[in-house]
């Protein structure tokens, strides 16, 4: 056994075999001898070891086999037959031929086809064919069939492969039941997320199996699962999605025994859809993409400078065939991207574009003296700031390393640097790259216009700076001049109850204390405006 099983692996290896494509339909199977040659058959246990090869021959007797694939249907059920031609010489000691088929997993199959004495006289020496259509086969099984005469003599036996085509060709797909998966038609409503399936030509003597599934190696279903009853095959089944992945598939199969499946994925096209599991963890600064469906690509992180182009991170990249990617310490910068390449193309993702995303934040002012930079940044980070030229429209090279300072920013509190104005070119701009992180963006602010003027941006630390001293004057002195009022007037109409009606000293001192709120406004907001 052990023998036959190698020898039918390596006969697959090498590919020896003929196939047919042409698949023939029968009522009965049999065996068929040529004219004049009467014969029959029968079971055959092979069990008897080969007999020396006699002198009347140096080569076998067996000339030629045609192995092919036929349908036997019988009261309207149909099974799948290998069929073998024979041809050969026959000789004195020639009693007949054994057939045997064997597939991995399974038994060894023999048959044996007699050929009287009486008959086999009158072809002695002629060549003879004999045609046996009766072993039951599946689709898509992969047979090794042996042939030998009887008696066995050695080195005279014939072996070959052969495979039984698949469900997938049409006249077993339109004849056997095994290959009747049905076939599934369906619409989407995208506003509801739903779609809605009709079972076309499954075996009307079974119940349908239906179901959602995300297709990899295998298909792992999703949401809920139908079992169709025969009778109900011709109603439409509804089923809802969360995401129309390129990877989500409608799957059915016949509720039967080893049952084939047949599928079908609505989504295959929404390739974007696979970029969407990009997610960003603030405790970690680390950047990772969980593919929704498998998918062989190969991500990087990148730079957007200009629309349609992304400046890669070096030779930084990471493939997602059999793990998550992750990127750690990653700068959350408007500018970084994802890249995602495959064979079909790549696609560029910026998860840090929409505004809800805090970062850091740069502003540049300039004057006669000098560049003033400010950063303000909503974490603790440490920054890279300097002075480069631009040599292209994408890349800025660096114009001294020691002009380049380290700076820290803490949490909410701007950090101000001055640059010299010494680089007054209009290709000279500020660079600033944060350097406490694997992966950050090289941020940039040119067209600096060095003049005479004030600047004409400032940041709100400077505002803050200019305007607080003023601002909490004029407070204190409002919130003082409202309880001296409030004081005053109570003390007036205390007067008024207890003095007689032509005196009214309190009253005047009330109408004097009015006066001087509405002066010490009138001061404060003179010296908001000389501010």
């Amino acid at each position: 056994m052990k023998m036959k099983l190698a020898l039918f692996l390596l006969l697959i290896v090498l590919q020896i075999e003929p196939l047919n494509s042409t698949i023939r339909q029968i009522q009965q199977c049999g065996v068929h001898c040529s004219k004049g040659l009467n014969c029959n058959v029968k079971p055959y246990l092979s069990l008897s070891r080969c007999k020396k090869q006699h002198d009347w021959t140096n080569s076998s007797s067996i000339h030629n086999v045609s192995l092919s694939t036929v349908v036997r249907c019988e009261k309207g059920k149909c099974s799948v037959n290998l069929n073998m031609v024979v041809k050969m010489t026959l000789y004195d000691d020639i009693r007949g031929v054994f057939m045997c088929v064997h597939s991995p997993g399974m038994l060894e199959r023999c048959q044996i086809v007699n050929f009287p004495h009486n008959t086999r006289q009158h072809a002695t020496g002629k060549e003879v064919e004999v045609q046996y259509d009766c072993f039951s086969v599946r689709p898509g099984q992969d047979l090794l069939v042996t042939l030998n005469t009887v008696p066995s003599f050695c080195n005279n036996t014939w072996t070959q492969t052969y495979t039984i085509p698949e469900c997938a060709d049409e006249d077993l797909r339109r004849t056997i039941s095994e290959c009747k998966t049905g076939e599934l038609a369906y619409t989407v409503n995208t506003n509801r997320t739903e779609i809605t399936v009709r079972v076309r030509e499954a075996p009307e003597d079974a119940d349908y199996n239906l179901r959602l599934c995300l297709k990899g190696r295998i298909c792992i279903g999703v949401g809920s699962h139908r079992l169709i009853k025969k009778q109900d095959l011709h109603r439409n089944q509804s089923f809802l999605y969360s995401k129309a992945l390129p990877c989500l598939c409608i799957e059915g199969w016949p509720a039967t025994t080893n049952a084939r499946r047949t599928q079908v994925c609505p989504f295959k096209s929404n390739i974007e859809e696979l970029w969407s599991g990009v997610t960003y963890d603030h405790q970690t600064q680390a950047l990772s993409w969980k593919p929704a469906c498998p998918v062989k690509a190969v991500s990087s992180l990148c730079q957007a400078v200009v629309p349609k182009t992304c400046l890669d991170f070096g030779n930084m990249s990471l493939s997602s065939e059999k793990h998550n990617v992750v990127f750690s310490t990653v700068d959350p910068h408007p500018q970084l991207c994802m890249k995602f390449t495959t064979e079909a193309g790549f696609w560029i993702k910026c998860p840090f574009s929409s505004e809800r995303f805090p970062g850091w934040n740069l502003k540049v002012a300039s004057n006669a003296d000098g560049h003033v930079v400010e950063i303000v940044s909503w974490f603790p980070a440490r920054f890279a700031v300097g002075l480069c030229k631009m040599s292209s429209s994408v890349t800025c090279e660096l114009l001294e390393e020691s002009s380049f300072l380290n700076i820290s920013v803490d949490r909410t509190k701007p950090s101000v640097v001055n640059l010299s104005a010494q680089r007054c070119d209009p290709s000279v701009c500020v660079q600033v790259k944060r350097i406490d992180v694997q992966f950050a963006v090289q941020e940039h602010r040119c067209n600096l216009q060095c003049s005479e003027q004030q600047f004409d941006q400032w940041s709100y630390s400077e505002a803050l700076r200019k305007y607080a001293l003023p601002l909490v004057v004029c407070i204190i002195t409002l919130v003082t001049a409202v309880l001296v009022g409030n004081v005053t007037l109570k003390a007036c109409g205390w007067g008024q109850r207890k003095q007689k009606p032509d005196k009214s000293p309190s009253c005047r001192s009330a109408a004097e204390t009015e006066t001087l709120i509405h002066t010490a406004s009138e001061d404060m907001d003179t010296e908001l405006r000389l501010a």
